[in-house]
């Protein structure tokens, strides 16, 4: 049968339309997916904000309230930070008390155990007589047998020992729990006993005894010597339930109370850096002021207000600093020389040193590995001084002291075994002025000076080495 050219024409259109129409359907689906894929990513993007704010707001809700913290012990720190216990171990600041036992006493209880002390004439008592300190052991215990407050001799058994360079004393505790500090000390380089706030300059009643309230170790010493003191005093018993966490100067010492830190870290995870001080990211002169807590001499800010009058009226070290404070809020400095001990801070704290931001931790080490030097300097003396000078020029007396120290010179030993911090160079003409060498020391007189030797001879050979030709100064050794 024949097609017609209508029905030919009819078919050929309505193919064409089917095609266009499953065309548009395929593409319809497509555009409706993007639309609802730029839907979503609109609907993403316009609630992200909201719903970081609405996760941080019930965070923030959701943050632990630490109280007041408290002492753990550095025993307790050295379950996370086991690598810095072990390298403080290594200092002096751990050893700087403990317990008495064979191996932490340095001095002889056996054979050289005497010490002979001259009672002044102007005693009260026992004027002009020859008092004689015996130090022994008895069933493994340490004792020394010494005039106590009343005058006679008693046998006072030793608690713990103070020192491990230079020197060594040794605590007593009384029956009301006050603890002082016994009159002799064994001088370790020396390998002898001295006197210590004892008979020769001192007697019974006027303070400076060793044995009298105003010389209790609690309220002079303990906050410099052990971590975490509590000195516990009843006014109305008038006795000492002393308690402490660390002996010696213990990691909370430096970085303040740890329970909270320690709560963090174990219990909330994510607030431990919060809750503790790292004193390497202080300010510098707060930095500085950690140290400058022990390293330093003057009496504290808090009224020792618990105690009967015949006790000392305030601290003698920072009482209720804590690190990351201002030190001159719980300290007052006391600039009088009698009265130097570990006077570091203070004397830094007027050098040029402080001036240009060179604190104590950038020649000290503090619990790095290998800090076993006595001083923990970070490098040998003169080399540590010259990373910085650098550009030191060999003229006068640094010509003629190439061979020495920088030490030697710019911190010379003032009063006791400590050198000064200062930094600068101390004339011999300021021991003339105060009287000789014995009354103060010179930055000369370390190396050059013979006792019977004047020290104005010094004087001549420091002037003769400024001059341009440096003439030979024949007075210097009395010529």
């Amino acid at each position: 049968m024949k097609r017609s050219p209508e029905r030919l024409e009819h078919k050929g259109p309505k193919k064409t339309r089917e095609t266009r129409d499953i065309i548009a359907d395929y593409w319809g689906i497509w555009l409706i997916l993007a639309l609802l894929l730029v839907f979503s990513i609109g609907k993403i993007v316009s609630i992200a904000p909201q719903h970081s704010e609405e996760i941080d707001t019930a965070e923030a809700s959701l943050s632990p309230v630490f109280g007041k913290a408290s002492y753990v012990g550095s025993k307790r720190c050295k379950d996370c930070h086991w690598k810095e216990h072990d390298t403080w171990k290594n200092t002096l600041h751990s050893k700087f008390m403990q317990p008495t036992s064979e191996y932490t006493v340095l001095a002889d209880f056996e054979i050289n155990n005497t010490l002979i002390s001259k009672i002044p004439a102007n005693s009260p008592k026992l004027a002009g007589k020859e008092i004689t300190s015996r130090m022994f052991k008895k069933d493994g215990k340490y004792f020394v047998n010494t005039v106590g407050p009343d005058w006679n001799s008693h046998d006072y058994e030793i608690t713990n020992v103070i020192g491990i360079g230079r020197k060594q004393d040794f605590l007593t505790k009384f029956p009301n729990g006050a603890i002082h500090i016994l009159p002799v000390e064994w001088d370790i380089r020396s390998k002898s006993w001295v006197s210590l706030n004892g008979l020769e300059k001192s007697h019974p009643g006027k303070s400076e005894f060793w044995a009298d309230k105003k010389m209790v170790w609690q309220y002079k010493c303990g906050g410099c010597h052990v971590t975490g003191i509590q000195i516990n005093y009843d006014k109305k018993s008038d006795s000492f339930d002393t308690t402490w966490v660390d002996l010696g100067i213990g990691c909370e010492a430096c970085h303040g109370p740890g329970s909270n830190h320690v709560k963090a870290a174990s219990v909330y995870f994510s607030y431990e850096k919060e809750n503790i001080i790292n004193p390497a990211k202080l300010p510098w002169r707060l930095r500085a002021m950690v140290c400058g807590q022990c390293h330093n001499w003057g009496v504290s800010t808090a009224d020792i207000s618990d105690s009967n009058e015949d006790y000392p009226e305030k601290y003698s070290y920072a009482y209720g600093f804590l690190p990351g404070k201002p030190l001159y809020l719980s300290y007052i400095e006391d600039l009088d020389d009698s009265k130097k001990h570990h006077q570091q801070y203070n004397e830094w704290s007027e050098s040029e040193h402080a001036k240009a931001g060179i604190m104590c931790t950038t020649c000290h080490g503090v619990h790095q590995k290998g800090d076993i030097k006595n001083a923990m300097t970070k490098l040998t003396p003169d080399s540590l001084c010259m990373s910085c000078h650098k550009t030191l020029q060999r003229r006068a007396a640094h010509r003629i002291h190439t061979f020495g120290s920088c030490v030697a010179c710019h911190m010379p030993k003032t009063i006791g075994h400590e050198h000064s911090h200062t930094f600068q160079f101390i004339s011999p003409a300021l021991s003339i002025q105060a009287g000789g060498v014995d009354k103060q020391m010179n930055s000369c007189s370390g190396c050059h000076h013979h006792k019977d030797t004047p020290v104005e001879n010094l004087l001549m050979f420091l002037d003769a080495a400024k001059k341009r030709d440096m003439p030979k100064p024949f007075a210097a050794h009395g010529n």
